[in-house]
């Protein structure tokens, strides 16, 4: 017993010496360089005394063998989300961004909770979820005339002349442009795996059930087991989409991204109907599941084992990839082993980050020719999924730079200047734009920070 108890002492005290030794994050390539205490990245560099001193109210703290800069830019990350919660009729929820006041995206708070506030702040999630849940519910298939999709055959209702009154109205994009909601379901499914003492399965699988029988059933399409729906969080006609697509066209496609999103949501309401004793229900969404699973592989995957941006709405599949759909494949199983190296292996990665599509479209903008954080994050979570390396390294100095090494002077100031963890990397300049105090690119580096397992849980 003595020698059993040495042994653990100095196995003790060895892990520590090794953590010490160890610390978390360090990075250096080329030109971007992440040290104990400094930032560099071919574009401009700082250091842990730059960035601003916050005190945020989360008191979750970081493990001693982070580095100074990690420790500091934690503290930014729960400051910045703390900066997007919003109460108003609606409740408390977390908005996008300080550019994005008090609108209500689900995908935001969706992929954020995922990406880590679903473990650092449960119960705000919950509420946040929640809200989305309210005014989806009130909203339906309400839209303005515009935005009235004819080949989908659902209730619409038209109550404005233009989009932005439907904005004005709800805090909250009309069914069309929002194709991508099914995303919630895995959000609650992860809060409720993560904190089990938030969890209502009553209320997750009546709204799921409720959505996927009103909502989502519309665009699903029995002739190639697939859902219609824009590449999730790609703006209509925004240039994620080749040049002259109508909006139509952006939401009759089939993505491999929002489908994977479908797949998984099917998964995990098998699991809520089976927490709520409904066996025969769980059956019934894990054999949806898995018929989808069967579409995505035959419809979406190209022949050199990669898969497809997405098939158009005529049935042509783009030879284009996109690091979400990819990403999505393999953390939710749709390919595993060599399968899953396969579709990720030639995927490229740079200094400024991974691209959204590859190759690019024709047309440039933030939703093409650019790099968002938190697409990064899923990006390289696949990635070590599929080839078993560690990328938190590379992943936190990704995130480090949205800090702020080179803003573009013409897009960021209004939003939030240097010090705060930003939208999206313009490529090829590597510029950073978009809104400071972003949400699901703090959310980002929680997620790192969870990963590396830096995080000190109570």
């Amino acid at each position: 017993m003595r020698i059993s108890l040495v042994f653990v002492f100095c196995i003790g005290i060895l892990l520590s010496l090794t953590a010490k030794n160890n610390p978390k994050f360090l990075y250096k390539s080329t030109a971007l360089v992440l040290t104990e205490n400094t930032l560099s990245d071919g574009l401009g560099a700082f250091k842990v005394e730059d960035l601003p001193i916050v005190k945020p109210n989360c008191n979750i703290n970081l493990k001693k063998n982070a580095t100074p800069l990690t420790q500091k830019m934690w503290k930014i990350a729960l400051h910045d989300v703390e900066l997007n919660l919003i109460t108003n009729d609606y409740g408390t929820y977390f908005a996008a961004g300080r550019r994005y006041t008090d609108r209500v995206y689900t995908r935001d708070i969706a992929f954020a909770g995922i990406l880590g506030l679903n473990a650092i702040y449960p119960k705000e999630m919950l509420n946040s979820l929640r809200v989305t849940r309210d005014v989806v519910s009130k909203m339906g298939y309400k839209v303005s005339g515009e935005e009235v999709i004819k080949e989908i055959i659902a209730p619409w209702e038209i109550i404005a002349e233009d989009k932005k009154e439907v904005m004005a109205t709800y805090k909250s994009n009309s069914i069309t442009r929002r194709t991508d909601d099914v995303v919630w379901i895995w959000a609650v499914d992860d809060l409720f795996k993560s904190h089990p003492e938030v969890a209502d399965w009553k209320w997750f699988y009546y709204n799921g059930k409720m959505n996927f029988d009103e909502l989502y059933a519309p665009w699903f399409d029995k002739t190639d087991g697939l859902y219609k729906a824009q590449n999730t969080f790609h703006d209509l006609q925004s240039s994620a989409y080749p040049k002259g697509y109508s909006q139509a066209d952006c939401v009759l496609l089939k993505s491999t991204s929002t489908n994977c999103l479908y797949y998984k949501a099917l998964l995990s309401l098998a699991n809520a109907a089976k927490k709520c004793n409904l066996p025969e229900e769980s059956k019934e969404w894990a054999i949806k599941a898995e018929a989808l699973k069967t579409a995505i592989k035959k419809e979406l995957l190209l022949p050199d084992g990669t898969f497809t941006y997405y098939k158009d709405r005529y049935g042509k599949v783009m030879p284009n990839q996109h690091n979400l759909g990819t990403a999505f494949a393999i953390i939710f199983g749709v390919v595993e082993g060599k399968e899953a190296k396969k579709a990720i292996e030639n995927y490229p990665t740079s200094e400024f980050g991974t691209p959204l599509q590859y190759p690019f479209m024709e047309n440039n903008g933030d939703h093409n020719q650019a790099s968002w954080p938190f697409c990064d994050t899923f990006f390289l979570i696949a990635k070590e999924i599929a080839n078993g390396k560690d990328y938190t390294g590379y992943n936190a100095a990704l995130l480090a730079r949205t800090m702020g090494t080179k803003l573009d002077p013409k897009k960021s100031p209004e939003w939030g200047g240097f010090g705060s963890f930003h939208e999206k990397v313009q490529l090829p300049s590597g510029l950073i734009s978009g809104s400071g105090s972003q949400l699901w690119t703090s959310a980002a580096f929680m997620n790192i920070c969870l990963r590396a397992n830096l995080v000190e849980l109570h």
